[in-house]
């Protein structure tokens, strides 16, 4: 980790103290935080089903025995030769079948080409955030510091050792072998990140973290911001018009936002716009994401980015829920026209390759449970939450009990009880 020079936590400090931003965070903290304390109230007087509780400790007593990720513990070493390099490689992309030694590369779009994860650093990177994520959510719950202790070691083996941390770019996410050494494409890649802003903040209460372990957390993502923004490859992905962009904008948002950077939160979340008037129509249908071999997939996949940035945003008094309310080009009519395919049985008129994600997948992330977090039922939750719209209750009742009883998002989207 690069050494962090004195002059620098005096001005972080002073930004702290004279700006007003830690209390404007602090204020916009609530709704997340409100949520999870009338869920946490209502687990005590036995109001909520116990289920998504019980199903949280399993897994973070499974991750209290994880050992530290690191991008270091990849065999595969990045074109740069150093192993604190990001290095992951494109997942569609399969060796040619007509050719001795397998390039170029072919495309097979929504088919994962088992090597790409074995090759790659990003199946780490996302065990680590849902570890986090799930120690976090159980220390939040239970006050059991054990928790918070081991989500704080993850964080600080991923970032912040000398000897492991990861350095703050991705020039080497999505590589194409025999093609390319990186893609902008790759910064996808860490929207995962997106879901540890939160996570952290859930340590703020125990001494899991000192004030140290956040000034140089804070400023690995200050880092990885300002390369994000002025790379080349961070520039190129701004510009996509898909998903990509989505994803990126809320990644740019979510780090600005835990980096007290609130202007800059601002100014990405008006400019954030522009994806409902462009990747929606009338009917809410993500016009790019249909195109896609998974379109009922991808669909809901752009839909979270929209979600994520429209939770940042409400986080800086931005109201991107209701926008082009009129034009009907907006997250409540995308949301429903997912709903209204399930719940009406209609066939999805579009490709999908694959069994749709209705409720998250569970997979084995090394002796712990990792899901999936961008299903339809999330969706649906947060959906109902915001706009009240009965379908999206009748959809979510519609999905089997036994899968959406123990669901994580039981725990983190609150809904009054019926």
């Amino acid at each position: 980790m690069k050494s962090y020079c004195f002059l620098r936590i005096i001005a972080f400090i002073l930004v702290i103290i004279t700006s007003g931003n830690a209390q404007q965070l602090s204020n916009a903290w609530g709704t997340y935080h409100e949520d999870l304390e009338k869920i946490r109230t209502e687990l005590k007087q036995e109001r909520q089903d116990s289920l998504a509780i019980k199903q949280l400790i399993r897994d973070a007593e499974l991750a209290m025995g994880l050992d530290t990720f690191s991008v270091v513990n990849n065999s595969p070493i990045p074109p740069s030769g150093n192993k604190k390099d990001y290095y992951s490689w494109a997942p569609y992309l399969w060796p040619n079948p007509d050719t001795k030694d397998g390039l170029p590369y072919i495309s097979k779009d929504g088919k994962t080409n088992p090597e790409t994860d074995m090759k790659s650093d990003k199946p780490q990177l996302r065990r680590m955030t849902m570890a986090v994520q799930t120690l976090g959510l159980a220390y939040y719950y239970t006050q059991d510091k054990r928790y918070a202790h081991k989500a704080a070691t993850l964080l600080k083996g991923w970032f912040l050792d000398p000897e492991t941390g990861m350095n703050p770019n991705l020039n080497y996410g999505q590589a194409i072998p025999g093609e390319v050494e990186g893609r902008s494409s790759g910064i996808i890649d860490t929207r995962w990140y997106i879901i540890l802003m939160n996570s952290i903040k859930l340590l703020n209460n125990s001494d899991a973290l000192t004030s140290m372990d956040m000034l140089h957390l804070k400023s690995w993502f200050e880092d990885y911001l300002n390369w994000l923004l002025t790379n080349k490859m961070g520039q190129e992905e701004a510009q996509s018009e898909n998903n990509h962009g989505t994803w990126y904008a809320a990644q740019i948002a979510s780090f600005a936002l835990f980096t007290d950077n609130i202007q800059l939160t601002k100014n990405v979340v008006n400019n954030s716009r522009k994806f409902f008037d462009s990747q929606l129509d009338s009917l809410g249908r993500q016009i790019h994401e249909l195109r896609r071999t998974k379109s009922f997939d991808y669909s809901l996949y752009n839909i979270h980015a929209l979600i994520n940035l429209a939770m940042i945003a409400e986080q800086v008094d931005i109201d991107l829920w209701h926008y082009n309310a009129e034009s009907k080009k907006n997250l409540y009519n995308a949301i429903r026209y997912m709903a209204d395919h399930y719940y009406s049985d209609k066939d999805w008129p579009y490709e999908q390759i694959s069994e749709k994600v209705i409720t998250l997948n569970y997979e084995n992330g090394l002796d712990f449970s990792v899901y999936y977090p961008y299903d339809l039922y999330t969706a649906l939750r947060v959906g109902y939450k915001v706009y009240q719209d009965p379908l999206f209750m009748k959809s979510m009742e519609k999905i089997s009990v036994d899968k959406v009883k123990a669901h994580r998002s039981n725990l983190l989207i609150y809904l009054e009880q019926r």
